[in-house]
């Protein structure tokens, strides 16, 4: 009986790790799209400003 029932939570644990595995992973993809998202927005302010410096810059004397 001791048998079976360290059989079952072997099985049980391993299960409950398969299904953990997917879900880390979105997780972690997840994180890495909001950082790449927030790079590119920080980029795109940047880049922004500067074209707004530049024609600010050629029309001022």
């Amino acid at each position: 009986m001791k048998a079976l029932f360290s059989v079952m939570l072997a099985l049980a644990i391993s299960a409950a790790s398969v299904q953990a595995g997917p879900v880390r992973t979105a997780r972690h993809v997840a994180k890495d799209t909001a950082i790449t998202a927030k790079n590119v927005a920080h980029s795109t302010v940047k880049g922004t400003r500067r074209a707004v410096h530049t024609v600010i810059s050629f029309f001022t004397p």
